[in-house]
């Protein structure tokens, strides 16, 4: 026997009498309980030889005894093996983190989760170090007698982040920060991340401790090349619907489990992005620094890997390389859908959005669109999971049980896995679910702020779904001497290349894409912001809808207005690192984009402190424009110009050419609602989670908002109007606030309405009905109330107008024509996830209505989310009265009151 085996069996001599043989009579922090010690073995442990054989050629220090997890996975998993004794090594002897305070946490983190082998390689490790016998006694002892107070704070943290790692508080992680340093207290989450997840791999194998046990670390090098260190990409997804629950899953029912909704869920994962993370994140060069060559190739943008890199870059880097070697060994293997749920389940159970967050990111980019994402989410977090196959639901059972109570994992369980999976892939699902511990107690830990964008694009180096979206554009296109040719004259302007929306847009509203190109002139040239700030805030909006074609258009303005490029590139980076005197505006963009009724009153009055009221008011209408102009391009599915991102143009078209004047669309006669129709389209289930009278309630409550500008009068209005657009007064809240703090940018988009207008046959009530649909998909109360006064308008009885927005507000459309059922769910989809439109769902629209009319329709909706992000940015109050209707005038002997329509 060599030094070091008699070395071990001393001090595991010594051990047993000073731990094991005590363990029944010390008190302990927290109940009594037993480690798992003596388990039988799950899976078949090869000898020394055997294994080091399977392993990849070692540096030096091969041929060392092996602890016997590492001989139980060597045989299916030899690379992924040879990282893991490369990981074993760095946590155990190359931590910043005093030695026997490292074992001393190591042990408080066993023995919580009852695993007897860990308690023993701690004990151990402690004795290394040169921890008194003692001492290590005291840790199973109430107060750990004998550490020092930052010690016990230490040993708390270790003991509160294995039995319940969300319940550990920014007071106690400040405290450690401070005595300890963010480095060694970054370390700490790491190991702790570790312990949780080493532990409860070695209940789930059953892994006995070695004869000569328990061994120090084998210190083994590999070569580089024995690693894989590309992340490996989800394979091509064969997509299948999952069926309905049916009652009759075969797993036992949490009680616990269906506490949180999948909309509790959900709030909880907004709450995590609005946290500020532990400790401060560092710029991506700080991080590079630390990291080995190759490693990551470009900047990342996970607040995870910013954080684990930038303070603990010699515990954060072998993992790393551990997680990218079994991702490979393994991933011919592995379904990601199912692992990410499998991951979804350990989220939930440990309480961890962050992570929560990123099963919902990892989906998207395995190839699953946002409602597939919802609904495998809401399944989970059912107690119903009989929409998964037996396997999954098994397995989903059994990550859950791993997490709340690892040391009962049975023989039974596993071998239940390995018949349902086979023996290679249970050793699979026994590694990843133990591996999902460790992400979580680092997510946890630091309290990581959840990103709002989907980071994963770039870590697996894929396309996302818009820039892999594949197909011409879903219109012909003019091409620039076309175009021309079919817009308005032109009285001067100053370039020749036409935007490529404009070429689009221009075969059947020709009129209309002159007006949007003055529009997006004032938008560019024009606004009171200042042209850094305004081009910041229109990459923010469009990267939010995911429109590449946007964020492209906004650096390019940046560039020009002289930001440099490493500005820009702090920009396009993760929030948390934004510059703080652009959060606020940039935060008020996002949420104008993506949850308007959500922003708070104080950031808008922040913000109208800093900037003023007419600069608030533009940052209102910019967004508006943004949501706007980003649905027509993602829509239309239209490409880059080849000379683009073009400059702003400025065109002055001949006079008449655009509509300055209102106009009065006719009355529509309204077909009769059917009542033994048939539904065509696919159900939400969220959709009549609000109900017709709820929605009333909330109207009436928009009545009594309070707004947060003032309501410029008429009088003020009017002065800053072009005399064909002040001829008529308004009483429309909306047309007050916008033309009268912001008329230079008012202006065009009024003009472009009216000539929208001017150049279709609108069918009132159909279009009023499309905009009532995407009032209720993002839930704008005041164009809401519009919506209800503009059918009346169009001709339809409050009774009407009451029976067709009850239709509208159910889950059932079968009283509608099929053609406006599929233009509703057009109008849903354009509304919530504009990046998922397709060519075909356009060309669907051209099928129901024909190629005019559909790109009316089209534009029309478009237009929808421009209102509503001005309703929902100044929190407008619901008029009372309908003011799409002039006051009746006086009546007179023999006449008849006339009521012409207003506009919006």
């Amino acid at each position: 026997m060599n030094e070091q085996a008699s070395a071990s069996v001393s001090w595991f001599s010594a051990l047993s009498g000073i731990m094991l043989g005590t363990a029944s009579s010390v008190v302990l922090a927290g109940p009594e309980v037993a480690p798992v010690v003596g388990l039988t073995p799950r899976f078949a442990i090869l000898s020394d030889a055997e294994a080091w054989k399977r392993l990849p050629a070692a540096l030096h220090g091969g041929n060392q005894p092996l602890p016997s997890w590492a001989r139980m996975l060597a045989s299916e998993l030899p690379k992924t093996t040879a990282a893991f004794l490369q990981l074993d090594l760095a946590q155990r002897t190359k931590s910043p983190v005093d030695p026997g305070l490292r074992a001393g946490m190591r042990w408080i983190s066993a023995r919580a989760n009852r695993c007897g082998y860990a308690e023993a390689n701690a004990a151990a490790d402690a004795l290394r170090a040169g921890v008194e016998p003692e001492k290590i006694i005291g840790l199973a002892k109430e107060g750990y007698p004998g550490w020092s107070s930052g010690e016990k704070a230490a040993l708390e943290f270790a003991r509160k982040m294995s039995v319940d790692s969300d319940s550990v508080t920014d007071e106690e992680f400040a405290a450690l920060v401070q005595h300890f340093g963010p480095n060694q207290a970054a370390s700490m989450v790491l190991h702790m991340a570790y312990s949780n997840f080493q532990d409860r791999l070695l209940l789930s194998l059953g892994a006995p401790l070695e004869p000569d046990g328990p061994l120090a670390a084998v210190d083994v090098a590999f070569p580089p090349e024995a690693f894989v260190t590309k992340t490996t990409p989800p394979p091509p997804l064969k997509k299948s619907s999952l069926p309905k629950p049916n009652g009759a899953d075969l797993v036992q029912d949490d009680p616990q489990w269906k506490r949180f909704t999948y909309e509790q869920l959900q709030e909880r994962l907004e709450a995590q992005r609005q946290k500020p993370t532990r400790l401060p994140i560092p710029s991506w060069d700080e991080v590079s620094r630390n990291l080995p060559e190759g490693l990551m190739k470009t900047p990342s943008d996970i607040v995870w890997y910013r954080i684990v890199f930038g303070y603990a870059p010699e515990l954060a880097v072998p993992f790393e390389i551990f997680m990218r070697t079994a991702g490979a060994e393994i991933g011919p293997r592995w379904d990601r859908i199912f692992g990410q749920g499998l991951f979804w389940v350990t989220t939930r159970a440990v309480v961890c959005p962050y992570c929560m967050g990123h099963c919902e990111m990892n989906w998207e980019v395995a190839g699953l669109n946002a409602e597939e994402i919802a609904e495998r989410s809401r399944l989970l977090a059912s107690d119903d999971w009989s929409s998964f196959p037996p396997a999954e639901q098994h397995a989903f059972a059994f990550a859950r049980k791993l997490t709340r109570t690892p040391w009962a994992v049975s023989d039974d369980d596993v071998a239940e896995l390995s018949r349902d999976f086979g023996t290679d892939r249970a050793l699979f699902v026994l590694l990843n679910a133990s591996r999902y511990h460790y992400m979580t107690r680092i997510s946890n830990g630091f309290q990581l702020t959840l990103e709002r964008t989907n980071v994963f694009y770039d870590y697996y180096n894929v396309k996302t779904a818009e820039h892999s979206q594949e197909g011409s554009p879903a219109v012909p296109l003019l091409s620039n001497e076309q175009a021309w040719k079919k817009l308005p004259d032109v009285v001067t302007r100053d370039g020749a290349e036409l935007p490529v929306w404009v070429r689009a847009v221009a075969s059947h509203l020709p009129r209309t894409a002159a007006a949007m190109l003055q529009l997006d002139y004032a938008h560019r040239m024009q606004s009171p912001l200042d042209p850094i700030l305004r081009a910041k805030m229109r990459w923010v909006i469009a990267h939010a809808n995911r429109c590449r074609y946007s964020e492209a258009y906004a650096l390019a303005d940046l560039e020009r207005a002289g930001l440099s490029q490493a500005a820009r590139k702090v920009l396009t980076g993760e929030p948390a690192v934004w510059p703080a005197d652009d959060r606020a505006p940039l935060e008020f963009a996002r949420l104008l984009t993506v949850a308007a009724p959500t922003i708070p009153d104080e950031l808008f009055e922040t913000l109208r402190q800093r900037y003023g009221d007419k600069r608030v008011a533009s940052m209102v209408l910019l967004a508006a424009y943004g949501n706007f102009q980003d649905r027509i391009v993602l829509g239309l599915n239209l490409p880059m110009e080849e000379h683009g991102p073009l400059p702003p143009l400025s065109v002055t078209f001949a006079e008449g050419a655009l509509q300055l004047a209102p106009i009065m669309p006719p009355h529509t006669t309204a077909e009769a609602l059917v009542e033994s129709g048939t539904s065509v389209v696919s159900h939400d289930p969220k959709w009549s989670q609000l109900s017709y009278d709820d929605l009333q309630g909330r109207l009436e409550r928009q009545r009594d908002r309070k707004p947060r500008l003032p309501i410029p009068s008429w009088d003020e209005v009017k002065k800053n109007l072009p005399p064909a657009m002040a001829a008529r007064p308004t009483r429309i809240i909306w047309n007050l606030v916008c033309s009268g703090y912001v008329p230079e940018l008012a202006v065009p988009w009024g003009i472009s309405t009216r000539t929208m207008w001017a150049e279709t046959k609108p069918d009132r009530i159909f279009e009023e009905s499309l905009f009532w649909i995407q009032t209720r998909s993002i839930e704008c109360n005041y164009c809401m109330g519009h919506c209800e006064m503009l059918l009346e308008v169009a001709g339809l009885d409050k009774n009407a107008v009451a029976e067709r927005t009850r239709r509208l507000a159910s889950a059932d459309w079968s009283a509608f024509p099929p053609a406006e059922q599929r233009a509703y769910a057009y109008a849903r989809k354009l509304s919530k996830t504009p990046w998922e439109l397709t060519p075909e769902d356009y060309r669907t629209l051209v099928e129901d209505l024909g190629p005019e009319q559909a790109m009316a329709t089209f534009w029309w909706l478009c237009r929808g989310l421009y209102m509503t992000r001005i309703s929902d940015g100044f929190q407008l109050p619901l008029e009372r009265e309908n003011v799409f209707q002039s006051p009746p005038a006086p009546a007179q002997t023999g006449t008849t009151p006339v009521t012409p329509k207003q506009e919006k």
